[in-house]
């Protein structure tokens, strides 16, 4: 493959990756593999300044960890030949609804828009509904080649709710954070059942955010725009008695921006890097610098963000600002798909578009985005979002020898704003392959969604959706 490099990689900064200890993230208790993989002739993308880029080169992966990376591997490992490929940290997504993934399409229905229907759906929806769509949403996130999600569980209507959708996604074997939610139908001036959650987080996560496996705990908690102040500071002051990170929707639209919630979340103290923000659509820039000073993560969905009428994601502003960004694909219900590629791409193209230049965010800095800049919104940077010795093995690889991939200029234009999930051809969590040969590993595709048609039949008669 030829590109225009992205990146320069000298010998000492390229060694200097190499010898890095492996005991960073290794600590992390994961579980442990015995097999040794060698992916081999790939173009490597590994997001990290010391290592850089390399046109040719493998990568050695043993325990479920980044062992080597040099321009030559030799040794008896399993080996994958990874000629004609971009080899790059597998996709973090920093924000997603994933309860209601099988209802795909439906952001309007006979009763009204998705304000209306997805109520409608939560007085139905059962634990089993919310695991059938986590395992949807898990198959869709490793055909695409995100391989560390941010399950936003915000129908969270009882114990029984939340322990099925962590279930399905420990099963699921990818890496992430469960952040559990509130009830859909909770009433403004209701409280979250807070000491609910403290048993879950004994029972689950041994009193701690950490769990002994790759999910961390999360809480997610109705916005300061959409809650009475008294509740949503109780919210706050609770969640960092338990060391539990929050994550909020905030200023999506101008109605909720002009109450000044994030200069009230200054004021207090209630912002900080373990508070993370969605949206942010309306967030003014004396807004923007306070959330930067704070060290508060913020996370956009540029598609759902503009399906569902909030406006222009502010990609430009928030670039400009220094604001730790990652981006997500929100919900399947209005973006339709998990297709990081597409995100990335829209992201760049809106913030030229916004600022009437040009690569005022370049494609590099989008694919941070997605990768590294992502991992730190969730305080993963140490384990995944870059390819360095210690690491975890969180890869992917996509195809550059594709119809629509080649030629593409640079390596950087290539993946954000050629490449599709259809050029994902492998898909690696923790080590382990989820997703070989553009084919998946372990889920039966035809199946599941059989399965998700059927269900999703069943609950959009029973919310009155559909006419039948």
């Amino acid at each position: 493959m030829m590109f225009a490099p992205a990146t320069s990689l000298s010998r000492r900064s390229f060694m200097g990756g190499v010898c890095a200890t492996a005991a960073l993230a290794a600590t992390r208790g994961f579980a442990q593999q015995s097999n040794e993989v060698v992916l081999s002739g790939g173009h490597i993308v590994s997001m990290d300044p010391d290592i850089g880029d390399l046109e040719r080169g493998d990568i050695l992966i043993r325990d479920g960890a980044i062992a080597e990376i040099a321009p030559s591997i030799s040794g008896g490992a399993r080996r994958i030949d990874m000629a004609g490929r971009v080899v790059m940290p597998g996709f973090v997504d920093t924000h997603w609804h994933m309860w209601n993934t099988i209802a795909r399409g439906l952001p309007r229905s006979r009763l009204g828009p998705f304000g209306k229907t997805m109520p409608a759906l939560a007085k139905v929806w059962t634990p089993q509904a919310s695991a059938l769509s986590i395992r949807l949403a898990v198959a869709e996130a490793v055909n695409s080649g995100i391989t560390t999600i941010h399950n936003w569980a915000h129908n969270t209507a009882g114990l029984e709710f939340a322990e099925a959708e962590l279930e399905a996604m420990r099963a699921s074997g990818l890496r992430g954070r469960f952040s559990h939610g509130y009830p859909q139908l909770l009433k403004l001036g209701d409280r979250m059942d807070f000491a609910a959650l403290e048993d879950f987080q004994r029972r689950h996560f041994g009193g701690e955010g950490q769990g002994a496996d790759m999910i961390e705990l999360g809480l997610c908690t109705r916005e300061p725009d959409r809650s009475q102040d008294a509740i949503w500071r109780e919210e706050w002051e609770i969640a960092r008695r338990l060391g539990i990170p929050v994550t909020t929707h905030i200023a999506s639209d101008r109605k909720a921006a002009a109450m000044g919630s994030i200069r009230k979340m200054a004021d207090s103290n209630l912002l900080g890097p373990d508070i993370q923000l969605m949206h942010a659509t309306h967030a003014s820039d004396e807004d923007l610098a306070l959330v930067k000073k704070a060290g508060s993560p913020v996370s956009i969905s540029p598609w759902t963000e503009l399906e569902v009428g909030y406006g222009v994601p502010p990609a430009a502003r928030l670039a400009a600002s220094g604001v730790e960004m990652g981006l997500s694909v929100d919900n399947m219900v209005l973006a339709g798909n998990a297709d990081m590629f597409s995100v990335m791409k829209l992201t760049a193209d809106l913030a030229a578009g916004s600022a009437e230049k040009q690569a005022v965010l370049p494609d590099r800095k989008v694919l941070e985005r997605a990768m590294i800049s992502g991992a730190r919104t969730l305080g993963l940077n140490d384990v995944t979002g870059s390819l360095k010795v210690g690491k975890r093995a969180d890869i992917i690889a996509a195809r550059a020898d594709g119809i629509n991939t080649r030629p593409a200029g640079t390596i950087d234009f290539m993946l954000t704003h050629a490449a599709q999930p259809a050029n994902v051809d492998l898909v690696m969590v923790d080590g382990e392959i989820h997703k070989e040969n553009s084919r998946l590993a372990r889920i039966d595709g035809a199946a599941l969604t059989a399965e998700a048609d059927e269900m999703i039949a069943h609950f959009s008669e029973q919310a009155g959706l559909t006419d039948g």
